[in-house]
């Protein structure tokens, strides 16, 4: 069997995860002395990937590369994009096109304009870059036709067009790859480079590269809000699948530019998170 990632161990995780009751939390499930339940299955997970982050975060600080400020930023954004990813775990296409009230986004609508706002984010400081590194003496502003280069091939007109929040968030995951792999390069001398957009007044690469978290942290304060109006308060599960999703943010943050260190690590972390995940889905058919 192929080695799975940290995130698709994660991933299955929380596939079994997710719809487990209040009542589902208190299956009988012994990890050494502990014996609380599958509800500790979490904290084992949760406290797995905390521990990893931070040894992953010392053997780089050890082996190098050390962090950028860039680096750094794209971590922050990696944390916000796994919490969204954490609420979205389980709502169907149908659910996301529901309005949870008159006059408001449905979460489909919702996922579109974080994708929308995140694709300029991503092709200002992109040309911002291309530009200074070719020798232009200051930022020129992303023309049309610049911006239809830049997106050559890429689909997310047929994402958008579909409806369908599955296709959207499996869109994003690809351009959220791209982003991190195209811009953890941005030296310190860069970041502080003038970038031109909609703005009276240019503003730096850094303040771009921090406006994918917190755009996104905006956005998702609106996911929840919604989610809750569609379906009540969130169950245990999701909670708990919330603290899962950022302690595994934590340690890709750790592996940006740098995706082999602690390489045995990783893989045993996530074979023993999906053997964890086949236990509980056994455990719960067996109560259920």
């Amino acid at each position: 069997m192929p080695e799975l990632s940290l995130f698709q161990s994660v991933e299955q995780f929380a596939e079994v995860a997710h719809p487990l009751s209040d009542a589902d939390l208190e299956t009988r499930w012994v990890w050494e002395d502990y014996d609380e339940g599958i509800r500790f299955a979490f904290f084992r997970t949760y406290e797995q990937l905390r521990q990893l982050a931070a040894d992953l975060v010392v053997q780089r600080g050890q082996a190098g590369p050390p962090f950028s400020s860039a680096e750094r930023a794209l971590a922050v954004y990696y944390a916000a994009y796994r919490d969204l990813q954490a609420l979205m775990t389980g709502v169907s296409d149908e659910q996301a096109r529901v309005p949870p009230a008159e006059g408001e986004w449905p979460l489909v609508t919702i996922v579109d304009h974080v994708v929308e706002a995140t694709r300029g984010f991503f092709a200002v400081i992109s040309y911002t870059l291309q530009g200074i590194r070719a020798g232009e003496s200051k930022p020129r502003e992303l023309s049309e036709e610049s911006w239809i280069a830049f997106w050559a091939g890429d689909d997310y007109r047929q994402a958008s067009e579909s409806g369908k929040l599955s296709e959207l968030l499996a869109y994003y995951e690809r351009m959220h790859r791209r982003v991190l792999r195209e811009l953890g390069d941005i030296s310190e001398d860069e970041i502080y480079l003038p970038s031109v957009y909609w703005e009276t007044n240019p503003m730096t690469v850094q303040f771009r590269l921090h406006r994918f978290d917190s755009h996104l942290r905006q956005h998702t304060i609106q996911v929840e809000k919604a989610l809750d109006a569609l379906g009540g308060p969130p169950s245990e599960a999701r909670r708990l699948l919330r603290l899962i999703y950022a302690a595994l943010a934590e340690a890709e943050g750790a592996l940006l530019n740098a995706p082999g260190t602690g390489l045995e690590r990783q893989q045993e972390v996530a074979r023993q998170i999906v053997e964890r995940s086949a236990e509980i889905a056994r455990l719960t058919e067996e109560r259920n």
